[in-house]
């Protein structure tokens, strides 16, 4: 039987200490991952020209394995209560965030889409598809342009209109093609890249 001298932890005391060490340890590097996934995620949301913010809100939500609420969320991602608040009314327009129902709970939770394809499905549909639109309706103004006023019987304006006509038509092209490209991405998850070489090639 071991004797303790005065002031000296017992065994127990010990591994009490170690464990609650190791466990502080664990809640360090899990607060620290999650903010470095969550910036990391921004970075890639910016690059996309969305605001940092929803891609660090989304990933602090996506990483969660409980909904957080907005005070939450500050918490974690170092954002204020205003930029939170904003950019989960952002978030739930794109549909990647939704409100969580909790029994009881007065204040709002709110929880990430998981489905990642189906998260950039949307996002393509909304925002890709959209871009690309109203690209090819501006070139085809720009057509149109040249078809009704374009015209001139004087030699070397007509070269240069029937040059600049035929060279929009490729930019249409490729810009139809591009349309297609992400209605299938949007649609099926994935590019059948032969259109987009066939276009190439044309133009």
């Amino acid at each position: 039987m071991s004797t303790l001298t005065p002031g000296e932890p017992s065994a127990a005391d010990a591994a009490a200490r170690a464990a609650t060490a190791r466990t502080a340890s664990a809640r360090a590097a899990t607060a620290e991952a999650t903010l470095l996934v969550a910036a990391t995620i921004g970075e890639l949301m910016e690059f996309w020209n969305f605001k940092p913010s929803m891609g660090q809100v989304w990933a602090v939500l996506y990483l969660s394995s409980r909904p957080l609420d907005a005070a939450e969320i500050a918490e974690r991602t170092g954002l204020s209560a205003g930029s939170v608040s904003m950019t989960l009314g952002e978030l739930q327009h794109w549909g990647v965030v939704r409100r969580a129902l909790l029994p009881a709970e007065r204040r709002r939770y709110f929880e990430a889409e998981t489905d990642v394809v189906a998260m950039i499905t949307r996002v393509f549909r909304q925002r890709e598809l959209k871009v690309v639109g109203e690209a090819i309706a501006r070139l085809e103004q720009a057509r149109r342009m040249l078809d009704e006023r374009g015209r001139s019987s004087e030699p070397a304006q007509m070269l240069e209109s029937r040059f600049l006509a035929s060279r929009i038509d490729a930019i249409l092209r490729l810009a139809r093609v591009g349309r297609r490209v992400v209605e299938q991405l949007a649609s099926a998850g994935r590019v059948d890249l032969g259109a987009l070489g066939e276009a190439l090639r044309r133009s």
